[in-house]
């Protein structure tokens, strides 16, 4: 290959590599400000839609509570001792017409009732939408029923004024004819109290929770999804219809299984959208919104959006540098061509004397030349010998590290991301009875005393994080069952992937100071160092 060729690739290849580290640095601090915004505006998401879920709920516990404080201060309940006679016909039929128009206005509503105390719990009044094409119906005398052995009607007879009582989220079967869909249901429902202070019913709305959860996943953007779980984490909307309210058909069905990371924070309080990965794997920015519903039941809505969309913006601003640099690169590869034939005539005579050197054999190059040759000559024998130079003296300082690490009397540990031992020093057989082989491939969480386990995960947990720790105690067991303790520096190598530990044996140290004497290990671990 000529000169000319070698040196016109050699300026592009700058040009090209100059063009790339200035492309990833911008990448990366893209990331660093679209991962969060991104984040940012998946969690204002989710946070409306769990306000979408509260507000119709709240609504309806509000219209509840409302109905039954109106029926306290009207002081009348006809005779409380016949369920029939609770309300005049002429009162009954204002609340059949009274109902009626709030399921008309309120699409959530699945059924309005009043259902007594007395006779079985047998309702008094009951409109529903099993109607002609989902129309309110008023139910007749011949259809009303008994709820006596309901639980959601002893529990809310049993409630102090003021007080409302709201189901959990589970499907029901809609009222009409066979083989009307199942509808998830929400009840709220209050106690109706007479004048004398004497409890003769309560009221009831059944919400139906269809349009709601319609509005919700009417939101959902291009390739994200978005669920509702209960406090357990089952799927009471989801994607996938089949997998919705999956434990009232005897299979689970949970937001666990999919996102497992996800659920310690489900049990906390903790609501800080992050990045996950799901089950196979795959990259999500997940937000959550835990939410207690008219202060009963706790649902939580999640969005997970996967993480190109979540970097999509990084992504365009990628790729259009990605063309800029492309046309920088051409205009470099016509000024190379140019500047090479330039430089390639007077290096001619150079390129004949260094030609067909051995690879380690000394650079022969007479230097006695004058001009641009003399001094080009000059220069390559000057690189050559410091190239050698550099090169002794990185053998010595890799062969004075491996000494160091062979000989050194603290324990030198890398582990992967998970904590599993890839490289331990001889100095782990004095401090802990292993042999470096029993310990590598091994997990540290077989080897770090249980309880200082939490303590060693957020150490490295903020060593991920670009902090490095040093100095921080924990205890380890010996191979005979002693409790050793360590003090540890902690250094996370992003590019490799790899956590690099320095411990110090502070055993006899703490011994010596009064602390506490040496213990026997017990407990298993269950979960993995990292």
């Amino acid at each position: 290959m000529k000169l000319s060729t070698r040196l016109t690739m050699a300026m592009v290849a700058l040009v090209l590599f100059a063009i790339a580290m200035t492309g990833i640095l911008t990448y990366r601090n893209l990331l660093s400000v679209a991962v969060p915004r991104s984040l940012e505006r998946l969690d204002a998401h989710v946070q409306l839609l769990a306000a979408e879920l509260q507000a119709v709920v709240g609504a309806a516990r509000a219209d509840v509570l409302a109905f039954a404080v109106e029926q306290m201060a009207s002081g009348g309940s006809g005779d409380i001792g016949d369920a029939s006679n609770v309300f005049a016909a002429a009162e009954r039929r204002q609340l059949t017409s009274r109902f009626s128009a709030e399921l008309t206005a309120k699409p959530w509503y699945h059924e309005r009732r009043i259902v007594g105390a007395e006779d079985g719990g047998r309702e008094i009044i009951r409109v529903d939408r099993s109607g002609a094409g989902g129309a309110s119906r008023a139910a007749p005398d011949a259809e009303l029923q008994r709820d006596g052995d309901q639980d959601y009607l002893q529990k809310t007879i049993a409630l102090a004024a003021g007080d409302v009582y709201i189901s959990p989220i589970e499907l029901k079967q809609g009222r009409g004819a066979p083989g009307t869909a199942r509808v998830p249901t929400m009840r709220v429902a209050a106690p109706l109290i007479a004048a004398d202070g004497r409890r003769f019913g309560i009221v009831i709305a059944d919400l139906d929770l269809r349009p709601v959860f319609d509005r919700i996943r009417a939101t959902t953007r291009q390739g994200s999804r978005i669920y509702v779980v209960n406090d357990a984490g089952d799927f009471l909307l989801h994607p996938d219809p089949n997998r919705e309210f999956a434990f009232q058909r005897g299979s689970a069905a949970r937001v666990q299984d999919d996102y497992p990371a996800l659920t310690e924070f489900l049990q906390s309080d903790d609501a800080t959208p992050r990045v996950f990965n799901d089950r196979s794997g795959e990259r999500f920015g997940v937000a959550w919104q835990k939410v207690r519903l008219g202060g009963g039941p706790r649902v939580a809505a999640i969005e997970a959006l996967p993480y190109p969309a979540v970097i999509a913006g990084a992504t365009t601003v990628r790729d259009s540098g990605a063309v800029a640099a492309l046309a920088a690169v051409l205009v470099a590869f016509a000024l190379a061509v140019i500047i090479a034939r330039s430089m390639t005539k007077p290096l001619a005579e150079m390129t004949r004397a260094v030609e067909g050197l051995p690879h380690n054999a000394p650079m022969k190059v007479s230097t006695g030349a004058s001009g641009e040759i003399g001094v080009l000559a000059k220069a390559f024998a000057r690189m050559d010998a410091d190239m050698r130079e550099k090169t002794a003296a990185l053998n010595r300082e890799i062969e004075e590290r491996s000494r160091l690490f062979d000989n050194s009397s603290d324990l030198i540990l890398t582990t992967d991301h998970e904590g599993n031992f890839l490289r331990v020093s001889p100095s782990c057989k004095t401090i802990l009875g292993y042999d470096p082989e029993e310990m590598i491939g091994r997990n540290g969480v077989d080897f770090t005393y249980p309880d200082d386990l939490r303590a060693v995960q957020a150490e490295m947990r903020l060593a991920r994080r670009g902090q490095q720790r040093r100095n921080f105690e924990t205890r380890c067991v010996h191979k005979d069952g002693r409790v050793v303790t360590l003090a540890w520096s902690n250094v996370w190598s992003e590019p490799l992937q790899r956590h690099f530990f320095i411990g110090r044996d502070m055993t006899e140290t703490k011994k010596g100071a009064g602390g506490a004497p040496r213990q026997r290990a017990h407990g298993a671990h269950d979960h993995r160092v990292s």
